[in-house]
């Protein structure tokens, strides 16, 4: 055996782990989700001493179409106003968020420091504690069980983690191309519009997915906001199909599907941006 092979070896043997490890890990992620799949889709029955057990297999998507026509709130409507309230509470804090870190990254402003530091202390707020006089300001604006309501919060809860992810990108950004900009004689907004963003796309894309995931998962606001059934979130129609006496599981994992998939729908469609933005930043840095 060749001293290079020998020497390549031991690096094979390392990748092959790490790769189990990592197939494991990813299998262990998996299995509730085929759980709660596998239990949506077979009758009562045969799930009720475990889904993993195989004597009887009928697949059957009754369960699906329940849970559309056959609830006293069908989920299209909840599906539609997470899906709403979910896009708009990423994008605005994404173009708000990333206007407020150009101007961080790049002017001059009195306390940034400071400023900086209060943001990043205002990521460690629960949503709990700014429940009371949340619900209050928004009581005396109007805009209890309205979508404007939920989206403002999703939008100003999440400002200081994009602001100060955005911040460090553009840091990152050659300032050669903005300064060639300011010579051409263009405003800071259009350096924002025509050099910042465009170069801080994938980035922007990636903060926008994981906020989007959040906005999508967010139980807390919706819960203390909305009161209109036709208004109402999906997480807020989940825990209503328990029944108080009987459950029927094959309409409740049906339900818990549905809200799974949306994300992973979303992540797959811009899972090549997200790891570009993901990766690039990373490497950058």
């Amino acid at each position: 055996m060749s001293r290079g092979l020998r020497t390549r070896l031991p690096g094979s043997r390392t990748k092959a782990f790490k790769t189990a490890i990592g197939l494991f890990i990813g299998l262990v992620w998996f299995l509730p989700f085929v759980g709660v799949l596998i239990e949506s889709i077979r009758p009562y029955e045969e799930v009720s001493n475990g889904w993993w057990r195989m004597d009887q297999l009928h697949l059957t998507l009754v369960s699906y179409v329940k849970i559309f026509s056959g609830t006293t709130l069908p989920m299209a409507g909840p599906l539609w106003n997470s899906f709403f309230s979910s896009v708009l509470g990423a994008l605005f804090p994404i173009l708000l968020g990333s206007m407020a870190a150009y101007a961080f990254a790049r002017q001059w402003l009195p306390a940034k420091t400071v400023v900086i530091v209060i943001i990043l202390c205002l990521m460690a707020i629960p949503a709990q504690m700014i429940a009371i006089p949340a619900f209050r300001r928004l009581y005396a604006l109007g805009l209890l069980d309205t979508y404007t309501g939920v989206i403002l919060m999703n939008t100003v809860t999440s400002l200081p983690w994009i602001m100060f992810f955005m911040m460090n990108v553009i840091r990152m950004q050659d300032v050669q191309i903005e300064e060639a900009g300011i010579i051409d004689g263009a405003s800071d907004y259009r350096i924002f519009r025509s050099i910042v963003l465009p170069q801080c796309g994938p980035s922007l894309i990636s903060a926008g997915l994981l906020q989007f995931v959040w906005s999508w998962n967010t139980f807390f606001w919706p819960l203390i906001l909305i009161f209109n059934p036709k208004k109402m979130m999906v997480t807020q129609v989940i825990p209503m199909l328990r029944g108080q006496f009987y459950t029927d599981w094959g309409i409740l994992t049906a339900g818990a599907t549905l809200v799974m998939v949306v994300p992973i729908i979303v992540f797959l469609a811009f899972q090549r941006y997200y790891i570009q933005g993901s990766v690039g930043f990373a490497v950058d840095k």
